[in-house]
């Protein structure tokens, strides 16, 4: 199975250096970006999650907070995926070659990278050893000091995240149109990401049952599901909060973002098909699930949780061809979705390398539930 993934990868590596040799460099840079900022999103927030449950003592189940550390196998990868968008900077970002004199203090290439890469450098560094502390097995769980250490990491992490990935969400995404702001853009960046995490942590979950790997009860795969439908509100949630503020500021240059989106196709759709998929049909299903018993079939889970991670992506495209662009269509043509299939393809060959190197899932006998 590695030689086929190692072979997307490949293929799709093709893809992006012939694309953006071609007359086609704006486009191929926008899906490249948008696969970046959600691919490096998922790999981040898989410790964050797991700070989270240890500043929490969450003791719910100890597997799923080891699956949750796996998506940071691709960490590396990020970072020199992230290094290499500073070829594509001008076909991205206008103000490199146009600067707007009144954001020149923070929108000038030499601190836009610095704080990017930087940033990316430090939680990166402090995730990995915050994974390292967890899987060493040689030291007991509730050795005094060895918490301590685990909790100084877990807040590092946790502060480190949320500041990096709202500045991705500021510099990466937003500063691809510098006459639009909104002040809330980096919360609900954060707030997406984390939702998306959830969807594949609940993926996760439900697969290392199956094949056996993890011993997880349907509680604890309940409790995951709560917190994929708590993101799902959450992220409407702060959705809302932008658009409401904006459309009644009736401001043109803040609205006129939305105008280009929601008024035109073939935006329009998209607006409605991420609305759908990602929060309505999700809220739905989750709602319904998490007012009876534990159901012992997830198959409907897995469903929905893919649902989440689609729309986010699509939300990404959304955001960022239209800023990139006028003229850019939907990317869905056999480009975007080779280098797309090879960004899946590096996340899991970098999440099997973790497997092997790491085995951070242990079928652990059920600790109770709390």
């Amino acid at each position: 199975m590695n030689l086929v993934w190692f072979l997307i990868a490949a293929i799709g590596a093709g893809t992006f250096a012939l694309g953006v040799s071609s007359g086609e460099a704006a486009h191929v840079w926008a899906i490249y970006l948008v696969n970046l900022v959600f691919w490096s999103g998922l790999a981040a927030t898989g410790p964050a999650i797991a700070a989270m449950m240890q500043l929490t003592e969450a003791r719910w189940s100890p597997s799923v907070r080891r699956i949750a550390l796996t998506t940071s196998g691709f960490l590396p990868v990020s970072f020199v995926l992230l290094a290499l968008l500073y070829a594509g900077r001008t076909e991205l970002y206008h103000w490199e070659t146009t600067p707007v004199p009144a954001k020149a203090a923070w929108l000038n290439t030499q601190f836009f990278w610095l704080r990017t890469l930087g940033g990316a450098a430090l939680l990166f560094g402090v995730c990995l050893a915050f994974v390292g502390t967890l899987l060493r097995d040689t030291v007991p769980a509730d050795d005094a000091v060895e918490r301590r250490r685990r909790n100084r990491l877990a807040v590092a992490l946790l502060m480190l995240w949320v500041v990096v990935v709202s500045l991705w969400g500021f510099d990466l995404v937003m500063s691809i149109d510098p006459t639009w702001y909104s002040g809330l853009f980096g919360g609900y960046f954060v707030v997406s990401t984390l939702y998306t995490t959830f969807c594949l942590l609940a993926i996760l979950t439900v697969r290392a049952n199956a094949r056996g790997q993890a011993s997880i009860p349907p509680a604890a795969i309940q409790d995951v599901a709560k917190l994929q439908f708590a993101m799902s509100v959450m992220w409407m949630y702060f959705f809302w909060s932008q658009y409401l503020v904006i459309w009644y500021g009736n401001v043109p240059i803040e609205t006129r973002f939305f105008v280009q989106r929601f008024f035109a196709q073939p935006w329009n759709t998209v607006a409605w098909v991420v609305f759908a998929v990602g929060w309505l049909i999700p809220f739905a299903y989750l709602l319904k699930r998490l007012t009876g018993r534990p159901p012992r079939r997830h198959a409907p889970l897995v469903v929905v949780a893919l649902f989440g991670l689609f729309a986010i992506f699509l939300e990404r495209v959304f955001v960022v061809f239209p800023a990139v662009g006028d003229q850019l269509g939907l990317p869905f043509g056999a480009t975007d979705v080779l280098i797309t299939a090879g960004f899946l393809a590096l996340f899991m060959l970098s999440r099997r390398w973790f497997f092997v190197r790491y085995r951070p899932v242990l079928n652990l006998p059920h600790t109770g539930h709390h």
